[in-house]
C-alpha cells in the first residue's frame, strides 16, 4: 500500500524519513523552515527591525537588526555547519516572539499559555497562532481526495498538526509516528483529530543529504532495535541502549550523542531511566572522538555540586566530549504514585496538573535540585563553560555527527563581522561590529581593523603578518574573549 505523507512543522530539520517506492511526501517542515528562516523569511525580520516598533527601545530594535544581518551573512555563506543552525534559531525565534500563542526555538516549542502536555491547550494555541497558515493552505491541496498520513514523530508538532487537520478535513487525516502511536486514546478526544483513523506506522530516519558531506544514506538510530547492517549511521540514545550494540554496529557509526543523568566513571554510567551501564567497552569499540554527552541537569541525587563536578569531568577528559546540558524529566507513570526508587535514590512523586498528553512527573528527593536551582544551576554551568566550550546549537540529529559539521578553520563559524547603519546597538551611530550567535554577543570594531577583522572571518589569516605585535595582541585578545576565534594567534 502507497502513503500520502504529510510531516508537520517543528520536527527536526537534519532528517528525512525514508519511505517506499510509490510514497508521497509533503515535507510541511523544510518548507516552513525554509519560509520562516531562509533569504525571504530574514529580509521580512530585517524590514521590520528597518522600522519603529511601538514599545521597544532603539537600542533594544538596532541589536535585533544587527542580529538578523548576522544571521542572514551566516546562512548566505552556503554551508551547513553549526553556524547554520544557530542562525536558524535566531529566525524562528525572533519570526514567533510577537505571536499570541506560540514560541519557538531551532528545537522546541513553548505555548505562550499552556503546555503541549495538554491537548485542550494544543488546540487552542493552533487556533490562535498564523503561524502555520502557508503550510496548511499547501496541505489542504495535497493529494486531494486520498486519504492523508499526518507524521506526528513529537509533541513539538501537535499545535502544526491540530492546524494542518483542520486544513485537510479530519476524515482525510491518517494520524501515525511515534508520538501519535503513543498518546491515540487521548488525541482522539481533540477535536482536530476526533475523525481521523491511526495507523501504528512510523518511517526509519536519515540525514538529510546537505548534513552530510560523506555522501547521503546516514541512517538515523535512537535505540539498539533500530540499527542493522550494512551502512553508516549515526543516532543519539540511552547508555545502555548503546551498550547492546554489536561490534560491527561501530565500525559503522559517524557519531552517537548518550543521554547521561549521573556519570561517576565510564563503567558507572546512568541514563535517564535510572538504568547503571558500563560505557567502558563501547569506548573501546566506537572510540570517544564519535562519542558525546547530553548532560541530564537535575536527576535524582544530584546537586549543583554533584552536577558541576561531572561536567568538569567531562570537560577535562579521557572520555567523550560534552556536548550539551539539559533538563532531567522523569518519566511518567500514569498509575504510579507515592514513593519509589531511581537508580537507589528514594524519591517520592508529585501531584502534577492532570494533563492528558503527560510525558514526565515532578517529583521530590534527598539531594536533588528543585526547579528554580536546575534552572540556575544550568544558567551558571552555560555561562561558566562560555565561549570555550562548544555545546551543541541544540539536540538536531545533524550535531551528533563526529565529522564533518563544525568547520575545522579557527574562526567560529557562528560569528561574523557586520555592517551596521543607524544608532547601532550600542547607541554611537553607524559601525562595524563583531557578532556571535553562539555567545549572543557584538562588540563595536575600529573603522580601521573592520577590514582586518572581515578578511579573518572569510578563512585569510594571513592578515595577522600585517599588524603591530601591540595591536595584534590587543584584537585576539578580544576576538578570544567574544568567542570569534578558538585561540589567540
Amino acid at each position: 500500500m502507497t502513503r500520502q505523507v504529510v510531516l508537520p512543522p517543528l520536527f527536526d530539520l537534519s532528517l528525512e524519513p525514508v519511505l517506499a517506492p510509490g510514497d508521497g511526501l509533503l515535507d510541511a517542515n523544510a518548507e516552513f523552515l525554509g519560509r520562516l528562516a531562509g533569504p525571504t523569511g530574514l529580509h521580512t525580520l530585517s524590514a521590520t527591525f528597518a522600522r519603529p516598533q511601538p514599545g521597544v527601545e532603539a537600542t533594544e530594535q538596532a541589536t535585533k537588526a544587527l542580529f538578523v544581518q548576522a544571521a542572514k551573512t551566516i546562512m548566505d555563506r552556503g554551508r551547513y555547519d553549526w553556524g547554520r543552525l544557530r542562525a536558524v534559531g535566531l529566525a524562528l525565534r525572533l519570526a514567533a516572539e510577537t505571536d499570541p500563542a506560540i514560541r519557538l526555538a531551532v528545537d522546541d516549542v513553548e505555548l505562550v499559555n499552556g503546555t503541549t502536555e495538554s491537548g485542550a491547550d494544543v488546540v487552542s494555541a493552533a487556533a490562535r497562532s498564523p503561524l502555520f497558515a502557508p503550510e496548511a493552505d499547501r496541505a489542504r491541496a495535497y493529494a486531494p481526495g486520498a486519504r492523508v498520513h499526518l507524521l506526528v514523530e513529537t509533541d513539538q508538532q501537535l499545535p502544526a498538526a491540530a492546524a494542518l487537520a483542520v486544513a485537510l478535513g479530519p476524515h482525510r487525516v491518517v494520524l501515525c509516528g511515534r508520538f501519535a502511536a503513543a498518546h491515540q486514546e487521548a488525541l482522539r478526544t481533540l477535536a482536530p483529530f476526533a475523525a481521523a483513523g491511526f495507523e501504528d506506522w512510523s518511517p526509519s530516519w536519515r540525514l538529510r543529504r546537505e548534513w552530510t558531506p560523506e555522501g547521503d544514506g546516514v541512517r538515523w538510530v535512537r535505540d539498539a532495535s533500530e540499527w542493522s547492517p550494512g551502512g553508516p549511521w549515526a543516532g543519539w540514545m540511552a547508555p545502555e541502549q548503546a551498550a547492546l550494540l554489536p561490534a560491527q554496529a561501530w565500525r559503522e557509526c559517524q557519531g552517537v550523542t548518550l543521554t547521561v543523568a549521573r556519570l561517576t566513571s565510564w563503567s558507572a554510567v546512568t541514563g535517564a531511566s535510572g538504568a547503571r551501564t558500563d560505557l567502558e567497552p563501547v569506548r573501546r569499540l566506537a572510540g570517544d572522538d564519535r562519542l558525546a554527552v547530553e548532560l541530564l541537569v537535575g536527576s535524582p541525587g544530584m546537586d549543583a555540586d554533584a552536577t558541576a563536578t561531572t561536567v568538569r569531568l567531562l570537560r577535562s577528559g579521557p572520555g567523550p566530549r560534552l556536548a550539551g546540558l539539559s533538563p532531567f524529566r522523569l518519566t511518567s507513570l500514569a498509575r504510579q504514585r507515592g514513593p519509589s526508587h531511581w537508580d537507589g535514590v528514594p524519591l517520592t512523586r508529585l501531584p502534577s496538573p492532570r494533563h492528558d498528553l503527560p510525558r514526565w512527573d515532578r517529583f521530590h528527593g534527598p539531594g536533588s535540585l528543585d526547579d528554580v536551582d536546575r534552572q540556575l544551576t544550568t544558567s551558571t554551568l552555560t555561562t561558566e563553560l562560555g565561549a570555550e566550550t562548544d555545546l551543541y546549537p541544540g539536540r538536531l540529529a545533524c550535531c551528533a555527527l563526529a565529522r564533518g559539521i563544525q568547520s575545522p578553520t579557527t574562526w567560529e563559524p557562528s560569528a561574523t563581522v557586520v555592517a551596521a547603519s543607524g544608532p547601532g546597538p550600542d547607541g554611537r551611530g553607524a559601525g562595524s561590529f563583531v557578532v556571535n550567535l553562539r555567545t549572543g554577543s557584538a562588540f563595536r570594531l575600529h573603522p580601521r581593523l573592520a577590514p582586518v577583522v572581515q578578511r579573518l572571518a572569510s578563512g585569510d589569516a594571513t592578515v595577522w603578518q600585517h599588524l603591530s605585535e601591540t595591536v595584534r595582541s590587543k584584537l585576539s585578545g578580544q576576538l578570544v574573549r567574544a568567542g570569534a576565534i578558538r585561540s589567540a594567534q
